[in-house]
């Protein structure tokens, strides 16, 4: 399903993304990141597809102590898969060879896009389920904390991810195209918030580049 852009790109998140927290750029800085918004405008396809399942169809046991944390509790999941589309891919590995400024705002922006464009839908899919009062979890994607990034496998099965959004997933369990993310959320009939995954299981743990800069991946939601 096609989904609608954000009117606005979130640029605080955006410089986060950067390494530049609480940085109020220059002039030169703002015309930058909004030739950035305004080249993602052009060629981003946001598509997301979604499927509801009873929890015990997925192979959801030992993929971690952090997923089973984040479903305690929880009878249902909705997997889900969204992208941006090839275009944006293909845009930035342009923008890499001829512009690098450029194209290291394009990447940060265009991550903050997908997320928001997640964060719509997730809203607009608690709402729905509140009417049957049922209740949703964040959203946890494989490679958080301990749980195997093999997982996108599952994932994009459930969800038909290639029919339904262009979404395929490599030898590597990586997703392609690269602008794209997968997630699970648990469904409960009593409210449920999920449970952040922690550093210290997490296999990105010695390289996190959220790490090195003293801060970590999920304070950047």
């Amino acid at each position: 399903m096609v989904r609608p852009i954000p009117p606005r790109i979130d640029r605080a998140t955006s410089l986060r993304y950067m390494g530049a927290a609480g940085w109020q750029p220059d002039a030169a800085s703002a015309a930058l990141l909004d030739r950035a918004e305004e080249k993602l405008r052009q060629t981003a396809t946001p598509r997301a597809v979604w499927r509801r399942l009873p929890r015990a169809v997925l192979p959801l046991e030992n993929r971690g102590s952090d997923l089973a944390r984040h479903l305690q509790g929880c009878d249902e999941v909705l997997v889900l898969v969204a992208t941006l589309g090839s275009e944006v891919d293909t845009l930035l590995r342009r923008l890499e060879l001829t512009d690098i400024a450029l194209a290291a705002s394009a990447d940060a922006m265009a991550s903050v896009l997908l997320e928001q464009v997640c964060d719509e839908l997730e809203q607009e899919l608690r709402t729905g389920l509140a009417e049957e009062h049922r209740y949703l979890t964040g959203r946890f994607a494989p490679g958080y904390g301990d749980c195997p990034m093999e997982l996108n496998d599952e994932i994009s099965l459930a969800a038909d991810s290639v029919r339904g959004a262009g979404v395929a997933v490599t030898a590597q369990h990586l997703l392609v195209p690269r602008k794209s993310t997968t997630a699970l959320l648990g469904i409960a009939d009593h409210p449920v918030t999920g449970t952040l995954a922690g550093c210290s299981t997490c296999h990105l743990r010695e390289t996190c580049v959220f790490r090195k800069r003293g801060t970590t991946c999920f304070s950047q939601k």
